[in-house]
């Protein structure tokens, strides 16, 4: 049988002396719905809150650990907020923030063996573990999202030409008054246009939607641009 493990920010747990008494479940995220009840009418009406949204939940990883003296060391580990990646799935991870106490016991009178249990409260939508990104050259590219939901990726983009007062159109998305040659940042997920070296927002030169990648597979479509280096982002259930 594989060994259970995770990966809390970068850490496996093994490495820090840490073993899974019992695995960590595969979930999918619940969907966010409400029911409601009509005077009159058996059963319910249910209504979901829109596409694509679904409700965080709690992991719970049940550990064990040999040797009191790295008590210390695994509570200063296990605390904040960051990514988790569990064995069930060793290429994905997901946002997290350990919630409540982190309690070991001495679990034998004869043993220096320790066990408690660690609560996960997982976002609901899960990345890659690796992100490769794609570049595009031409109009018209097709590039696939392989994810569950639409992704929102970071679209590195080079202005083309020289010479001032450019613009370019990404799908959705129009930007205006840059430089030929220099490069933006359209952040997608935070809904944001960075200058070249991510110092500044550029955010109010654009104008539309900001362009998403829909799960399948997606035409990307641009003007005024040489080159787009896209971090896709793809998002799983």
């Amino acid at each position: 049988m594989r060994e259970s493990y995770f990966i809390w920010n970068g850490a496996d747990c093994r490495s820090k002396g840490v073993t899974l008494r019992r695995p960590v479940p595969i979930v999918r995220a619940q969907e966010r719905v409400r029911h409601i009840e009509i005077p009159g009418r058996a059963g319910d009406v249910t209504e979901i809150e829109g596409e694509n949204i679904f409700n965080s939940y709690i992991q719970t990883a049940t550990i064990q650990v040999i040797g009191g003296f790295r008590v210390r060391e695994i509570y200063q580990w296990l605390r904040g907020a960051g990514y988790v990646t569990f064995h069930g799935e060793p290429d994905r991870k997901q946002k997290a923030r350990i919630i409540g106490a982190v309690t070991l016991n001495r679990i034998s009178n004869h043993l220096d063996v320790w066990s408690g249990e660690v609560q996960f409260y997982c976002q609901p939508l899960k990345e890659l573990l690796f992100d490769t990104p794609v570049t595009v050259t031409t109009t018209g590219t097709v590039v696939r999202n392989r994810g569950d939901v639409d992704a929102r990726p970071m679209w590195k983009v080079t202005v083309a030409g020289s010479g001032s007062n450019k613009t370019v159109t990404l799908g959705t998305i129009t930007v205006t008054g840059l430089t030929g040659g220099s490069v933006i940042w359209i952040d997608s997920e935070t809904m944001e246009v960075w200058n070249d070296d991510r110092t500044a927002t550029v955010t109010q030169k654009s104008s539309g939607e900001f362009p998403v990648l829909v799960p399948g597979d997606n035409a990307v479509t641009f003007t005024g641009a040489s080159k787009i280096e896209i971090e896709k982002r793809e998002r799983f259930l």
